[in-house]
């Protein structure tokens, strides 16, 4: 089929073409940092000073193989690596957004010394790291369709938390410009609007399933240790009818 421009228009017309400045990010204030948060004011309108994120890539880690040993490499898939979520945030004048962030990286590990070593921030000393549960959070992420305001693609992040809280640039120069704040999270798990939802395993291969299968793993284990050396014919041809069940079993 040949190129055709006016084709090319009129189904950019009809589909339409996604925005990259219609969205907002939404965090949870961590349960670790909520009551010393009460001196933040920004910290409930977080999300409309997120200038930029980035979206989360879906990227699939992979195994190099040689079937044969040697020749062409071909890749199979082994997991997936959550990679670090860049994101800019807009300073406040009161520097409530840089508070909201130190004050969460200090939950993690706590990095301030100024009243010596055996001081404490939170319950923990100098450097002292904290609980998961406490410190990570959720983050979402909705993009909006310029189309339609009820058009939208969420993102829904677990296990969330900052493991870079960025340089910020001051100079003389840029007297007329916003100051910003990079912030890099790193995630447990991710969830998509445009996925498909999982359904539950039945019983044959759920976690019923997996359980009988560890059950009849643990039979053939007792039977193989009951076996014992022969002390006669019976009981050679006893070893030989338990070994053909076992075997057989596995064939099932």
């Amino acid at each position: 089929m040949a190129f055709n421009i006016n084709t090319f228009s009129k189904k950019i017309s009809e589909h339409g073409l996604a925005q990259s400045n219609l969205f907002y990010v939404r965090i949870a204030t961590p349960q670790v940092i909520a009551d010393a948060m009460n001196d933040v004011k920004v910290v409930k309108d977080i999300e409309f000073f997120c200038r930029s994120v980035t979206l989360p890539e879906m990227d699939i880690s992979t195994s190099d193989i040689q079937h044969q040993g040697f020749g062409a490499t071909t890749r199979r898939p082994q997991g997936m690596t959550f990679q670090v979520i860049p994101a800019v945030f807009m300073m406040d004048s009161e520097f409530g957004v840089m508070k909201f962030f130190h004050r969460w990286a200090q939950s993690i590990v706590n990095y301030d010394t100024s009243a010596g070593t055996f001081s404490s921030v939170g319950g923990l000393t100098p450097y002292e790291m904290g609980y998961k549960s406490e410190y990570a959070t959720t983050m979402t992420i909705v993009v909006y369709s310029y189309a339609s305001e009820s058009i939208t693609y969420t993102y829904k992040l677990g296990g969330v938390y900052p493991v870079n809280v960025g340089n910020v640039s001051a100079a003389w120069e840029n007297s007329a410009e916003i100051m910003t704040l990079p912030v890099g999270f790193t995630y447990d798990t991710i969830e998509v609007s445009g996925a498909q939802t999982g359904a539950v395993l039945d019983k044959a291969h759920g976690v019923n399933g997996l359980l009988t299968w560890f059950s009849s793993i643990n039979s053939y284990a007792q039977a193989i240790t009951g076996l014992k050396k022969p002390t006669s014919i019976q009981d050679a041809i006893n070893s030989v009818t338990n070994i053909s069940t076992i075997v057989n079993s596995f064939k099932r």
